[in-house]
Protein backbone atom coordinates (compact mmCIF):
# COMPACT_ATOMS: atom_id res chain seq x y z
CA UNK A 1 0.00 0.00 0.00
CA UNK A 2 0.97 3.46 -0.87
CA UNK A 3 0.41 6.70 0.81
CA UNK A 4 -1.34 7.85 -2.65
CA UNK A 5 -3.63 5.45 -2.72
CA UNK A 6 -4.88 6.56 0.46
CA UNK A 7 -4.73 10.21 -0.77
CA UNK A 8 -6.74 9.11 -4.06
CA UNK A 9 -9.27 7.46 -2.00
CA UNK A 10 -9.96 11.05 -0.15
CA UNK A 11 -9.95 12.84 -3.12
CA UNK A 12 -12.62 10.64 -4.60
CA UNK A 13 -15.09 11.12 -1.20
CA UNK A 14 -14.32 15.08 -1.39
CA UNK A 15 -14.69 15.16 -5.15
CA UNK A 16 -18.22 12.31 -4.79
CA UNK A 17 -17.14 11.05 -8.74
CA UNK A 18 -14.61 8.85 -9.91
CA UNK A 19 -14.36 11.40 -12.75
CA UNK A 20 -13.88 14.72 -10.98
CA UNK A 21 -11.32 13.18 -8.92
CA UNK A 22 -9.61 12.08 -12.16
CA UNK A 23 -9.86 15.21 -13.34
CA UNK A 24 -8.79 16.87 -10.52
CA UNK A 25 -5.36 14.80 -9.77
CA UNK A 26 -4.45 14.11 -13.02
CA UNK A 27 -5.45 10.28 -13.59
CA UNK A 28 -6.97 9.01 -16.46
CA UNK A 29 -10.22 7.48 -14.62
CA UNK A 30 -9.07 4.22 -15.15
CA UNK A 31 -5.78 4.70 -13.98
CA UNK A 32 -7.72 5.95 -10.70
CA UNK A 33 -10.15 2.80 -10.77
CA UNK A 34 -7.29 0.62 -10.81
CA UNK A 35 -5.69 2.24 -7.64
CA UNK A 36 -8.43 2.05 -5.94
CA UNK A 37 -9.17 -1.61 -6.51
CA UNK A 38 -5.62 -2.69 -5.69
CA UNK A 39 -6.07 -0.96 -2.28
CA UNK A 40 -8.94 -2.66 -1.89
CA UNK A 41 -7.54 -5.62 -2.71
CA UNK A 42 -4.72 -5.15 -0.75
CA UNK A 43 -6.80 -4.52 2.54
CA UNK A 44 -9.09 -8.09 1.45
CA UNK A 45 -12.53 -5.82 1.71
CA UNK A 46 -14.30 -3.04 -0.79
CA UNK A 47 -14.05 0.89 0.72
CA UNK A 48 -16.65 2.36 -1.61
CA UNK A 49 -19.53 1.77 -2.81
CA UNK A 50 -20.11 2.58 -6.24
CA UNK A 51 -22.95 3.29 -8.47
CA UNK A 52 -25.20 5.40 -10.91
CA UNK A 53 -25.53 8.29 -7.88
CA UNK A 54 -21.81 8.55 -7.77
CA UNK A 55 -19.32 6.88 -4.59
CA UNK A 56 -19.50 6.50 -1.08
CA UNK A 57 -18.03 4.57 1.62
CA UNK A 58 -19.00 0.97 2.48
CA UNK A 59 -19.31 -0.59 6.14
CA UNK A 60 -15.94 -0.98 6.21
CA UNK A 61 -14.62 1.72 4.89
CA UNK A 62 -16.56 3.84 7.71
CA UNK A 63 -14.45 1.96 10.04
CA UNK A 64 -11.31 2.20 8.18
CA UNK A 65 -11.45 5.95 7.45
CA UNK A 66 -10.35 7.40 10.56
CA UNK A 67 -7.10 5.59 10.57
CA UNK A 68 -6.31 6.55 6.98
CA UNK A 69 -6.45 9.95 7.90
CA UNK A 70 -4.49 9.41 11.05
CA UNK A 71 -1.88 7.89 8.53
CA UNK A 72 -2.08 11.06 6.18
CA UNK A 73 -1.72 13.09 8.87
CA UNK A 74 1.18 11.48 10.82
CA UNK A 75 2.68 11.49 6.86
CA UNK A 76 2.07 14.91 7.09
CA UNK A 77 3.91 15.81 10.73
CA UNK A 78 6.94 13.23 9.57
CA UNK A 79 7.37 15.32 6.08
CA UNK A 80 7.25 18.97 8.10
CA UNK A 81 9.52 17.22 10.57
CA UNK A 82 11.91 15.97 7.86
CA UNK A 83 12.18 19.62 6.73
CA UNK A 84 13.20 21.43 9.77
CA UNK A 85 15.75 18.82 10.23
CA UNK A 86 17.24 19.38 7.03
CA UNK A 87 16.53 23.16 7.62
CA UNK A 88 19.14 22.90 11.28
CA UNK A 89 15.58 23.84 13.19
CA UNK A 90 15.72 20.28 14.73
CA UNK A 91 17.73 18.02 15.78
CA UNK A 92 19.53 16.33 18.77
CA UNK A 93 23.82 16.29 19.10
CA UNK A 94 25.69 13.93 21.61
CA UNK A 95 29.35 15.05 22.04
CA UNK A 96 31.71 12.75 23.83
CA UNK A 97 34.19 14.92 25.64
CA UNK A 98 36.33 15.11 28.92
CA UNK A 99 36.53 17.79 31.78
CA UNK A 100 38.53 20.97 30.18
CA UNK A 101 36.92 20.48 26.56
CA UNK A 102 33.43 21.13 28.40
CA UNK A 103 34.52 23.78 30.33
CA UNK A 104 36.50 25.93 28.52
CA UNK A 105 35.13 25.40 24.94
CA UNK A 106 31.59 23.78 24.51
CA UNK A 107 30.10 26.78 26.20
CA UNK A 108 31.34 29.15 23.86
CA UNK A 109 31.17 27.03 21.12
CA UNK A 110 27.60 25.89 21.51
CA UNK A 111 26.62 29.80 22.84
CA UNK A 112 27.08 30.78 19.08
CA UNK A 113 25.95 28.10 17.25
CA UNK A 114 22.51 27.74 19.23
CA UNK A 115 22.04 31.19 18.84
CA UNK A 116 22.54 30.56 14.71
CA UNK A 117 19.93 27.33 15.18
CA UNK A 118 18.21 27.83 18.88
CA UNK A 119 16.04 24.32 17.80
CA UNK A 120 19.10 22.23 18.27
CA UNK A 121 19.81 20.13 21.23
CA UNK A 122 22.55 18.80 23.16
CA UNK A 123 23.79 15.97 25.37
CA UNK A 124 27.11 15.77 26.47
CA UNK A 125 28.84 12.24 28.02
CA UNK A 126 32.00 12.70 30.21
CA UNK A 127 35.07 10.43 29.73
CA UNK A 128 38.64 9.37 29.48
CA UNK A 129 39.79 9.06 25.90
CA UNK A 130 39.26 5.36 25.60
CA UNK A 131 35.84 5.68 26.24
CA UNK A 132 35.09 8.62 24.17
CA UNK A 133 36.73 6.56 21.31
CA UNK A 134 35.10 3.58 22.03
CA UNK A 135 31.93 5.72 22.01
CA UNK A 136 32.71 7.47 18.48
CA UNK A 137 33.51 3.62 16.73
CA UNK A 138 30.05 2.32 18.11
CA UNK A 139 27.96 5.47 16.62
CA UNK A 140 26.99 6.66 20.87
CA UNK A 141 28.08 9.89 20.08
CA UNK A 142 27.95 11.97 16.95
CA UNK A 143 31.18 14.08 18.09
CA UNK A 144 33.85 13.18 20.39
CA UNK A 145 37.03 15.37 21.64
CA UNK A 146 40.01 12.98 21.68
CA UNK A 147 43.73 13.07 22.10
CA UNK A 148 45.62 13.68 18.31
CA UNK A 149 45.44 11.49 16.67
CA UNK A 150 43.32 8.65 18.14
CA UNK A 151 41.70 5.66 16.29
CA UNK A 152 42.43 5.03 12.27
CA UNK A 153 39.24 3.86 11.77
CA UNK A 154 37.34 7.14 12.77
CA UNK A 155 37.54 10.37 10.62
CA UNK A 156 39.32 13.25 12.42
CA UNK A 157 40.75 16.61 12.35
CA UNK A 158 43.29 18.36 14.54
CA UNK A 159 42.06 21.42 16.76
CA UNK A 160 44.39 22.81 19.26
CA UNK A 161 47.85 22.49 20.68
CA UNK A 162 47.90 22.81 24.44
CA UNK A 163 51.05 23.05 26.23
CA UNK A 164 51.77 21.22 29.54
CA UNK A 165 52.88 22.90 32.17
CA UNK A 166 54.58 22.31 35.69
CA UNK A 167 51.63 23.52 38.36
CA UNK A 168 53.13 24.28 42.02
CA UNK A 169 51.53 26.13 44.81
CA UNK A 170 52.14 30.00 44.79
CA UNK A 171 54.68 29.64 47.82
CA UNK A 172 56.96 26.70 45.98
CA UNK A 173 60.37 28.01 45.07
CA UNK A 174 60.00 26.96 41.59
CA UNK A 175 57.87 29.84 41.99
CA UNK A 176 60.60 32.45 40.18
CA UNK A 177 61.67 29.80 37.45
CA UNK A 178 61.32 31.14 34.01
CA UNK A 179 60.88 27.22 33.10
CA UNK A 180 60.51 23.78 34.47
CA UNK A 181 62.79 20.29 33.79
CA UNK A 182 60.70 17.70 33.90
CA UNK A 183 63.78 15.80 36.18
CA UNK A 184 62.65 18.11 38.80
CA UNK A 185 59.60 16.09 39.22
CA UNK A 186 62.01 13.25 40.76
CA UNK A 187 62.79 14.87 43.60
CA UNK A 188 59.31 16.22 44.53
CA UNK A 189 55.77 14.85 45.32
CA UNK A 190 53.90 14.01 42.24
CA UNK A 191 50.05 14.16 42.01
CA UNK A 192 48.58 12.85 38.95
CA UNK A 193 46.08 13.81 36.90
CA UNK A 194 43.70 11.21 34.98
CA UNK A 195 41.32 13.51 33.41
CA UNK A 196 40.45 12.16 29.89
CA UNK A 197 44.01 12.62 28.32
CA UNK A 198 46.41 11.41 30.80
CA UNK A 199 47.97 9.43 27.97
CA UNK A 200 50.08 12.29 27.21
CA UNK A 201 50.87 13.47 30.16
CA UNK A 202 52.03 9.71 30.04
CA UNK A 203 53.64 9.70 27.37
CA UNK A 204 55.78 13.05 27.88
CA UNK A 205 56.95 11.38 30.95
CA UNK A 206 58.06 7.93 29.09
CA UNK A 207 59.56 9.89 26.07
CA UNK A 208 61.92 11.63 28.94
CA UNK A 209 62.83 8.40 30.50
CA UNK A 210 61.23 9.64 33.83
CA UNK A 211 58.87 7.45 35.99
CA UNK A 212 57.39 8.59 38.98
CA UNK A 213 55.48 6.98 41.59
CA UNK A 214 52.83 9.47 42.46
CA UNK A 215 52.07 10.41 45.97
CA UNK A 216 48.59 10.74 44.68
CA UNK A 217 45.90 9.60 41.86
CA UNK A 218 43.51 12.30 40.88
CA UNK A 219 41.01 12.20 38.14
CA UNK A 220 39.62 15.43 38.92
CA UNK A 221 41.00 18.76 37.76
CA UNK A 222 39.56 20.98 40.24
CA UNK A 223 40.46 18.39 43.10
CA UNK A 224 44.71 18.54 42.19
CA UNK A 225 44.79 22.19 41.77
CA UNK A 226 43.52 22.38 45.45
CA UNK A 227 45.90 19.71 46.63
CA UNK A 228 48.53 21.63 44.65
CA UNK A 229 47.67 25.15 46.20
CA UNK A 230 47.55 23.47 49.52
CA UNK A 231 51.72 22.02 48.93
CA UNK A 232 50.98 18.60 48.89
CA UNK A 233 52.88 18.32 45.51
CA UNK A 234 53.20 19.15 42.17
CA UNK A 235 51.32 17.94 39.04
CA UNK A 236 51.55 18.36 35.15
CA UNK A 237 48.73 19.44 33.35
CA UNK A 238 47.58 21.97 30.45
CA UNK A 239 47.36 25.34 30.51
CA UNK A 240 43.60 24.91 29.13
CA UNK A 241 42.43 23.25 32.49
CA UNK A 242 44.08 25.85 34.54
CA UNK A 243 41.88 28.53 32.80
CA UNK A 244 39.26 30.15 35.48
CA UNK A 245 40.76 28.89 38.64
CA UNK A 246 40.89 31.45 40.89
CA UNK A 247 43.50 29.48 43.25
CA UNK A 248 46.97 30.09 44.63
CA UNK A 249 49.30 28.63 41.90
CA UNK A 250 51.72 29.24 39.36
CA UNK A 251 51.91 27.67 36.29
CA UNK A 252 55.56 26.87 34.90
CA UNK A 253 56.62 26.29 31.12
CA UNK A 254 58.35 23.01 30.64
CA UNK A 255 61.80 22.88 28.72
CA UNK A 256 61.91 21.63 26.51
CA UNK A 257 58.25 22.60 25.84
CA UNK A 258 55.70 19.41 25.39
CA UNK A 259 52.02 19.66 24.22
CA UNK A 260 48.86 17.77 24.53
CA UNK A 261 47.55 17.75 20.81
CA UNK A 262 43.69 18.10 20.76
CA UNK A 263 41.27 16.75 18.14
CA UNK A 264 37.94 15.98 17.43
CA UNK A 265 36.60 12.60 15.94
CA UNK A 266 33.20 10.87 14.28
CA UNK A 267 32.68 7.52 13.33
CA UNK A 268 32.06 8.76 8.97
CA UNK A 269 31.98 12.44 8.11
CA UNK A 270 29.10 11.47 5.63
CA UNK A 271 26.72 10.19 7.83
CA UNK A 272 26.66 12.82 10.47
CA UNK A 273 22.84 14.42 10.52
CA UNK A 274 22.69 17.82 8.93
CA UNK A 275 22.90 18.92 12.37
CA UNK A 276 25.78 17.67 13.98
CA UNK A 277 28.01 18.10 9.87
CA UNK A 278 27.30 21.76 10.86
CA UNK A 279 28.26 21.37 14.19
CA UNK A 280 31.82 19.58 12.97
CA UNK A 281 32.37 22.71 10.96
CA UNK A 282 31.29 25.27 13.70
CA UNK A 283 33.85 23.49 16.28
CA UNK A 284 36.87 24.09 13.14
CA UNK A 285 36.00 27.66 12.70
CA UNK A 286 35.86 28.58 16.30
CA UNK A 287 39.14 26.59 17.48
CA UNK A 288 40.99 28.26 14.19
CA UNK A 289 40.53 31.91 16.38
CA UNK A 290 42.34 30.33 19.82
Amino acid sequence: MQIIQYEVLLKVLESGTLTSAAEELGYSQSGLTRMLNSLEAELGFPLLVRDRRGVRLSAEGKLALPHIQALLNEQRRLLQCAAEIKNLNLGLITIGTFNSVSAQWLPGIIKEFTELHPGIRFQLLHGNNDEIVEWVQNNQVDIGFTRYPTAEDCCEVFLYQDPIVGVFSAEAPQVNQTYFSLEELKTLPYIALNEGVDDEITEVLTQSGITLNPAFIESDDHAVIAMVEQGLGTSLMSQMMLRGFDRKIIAVPLAPPRYRQIGMACKDLSLLSAAAADFWAHIQRWTEKL
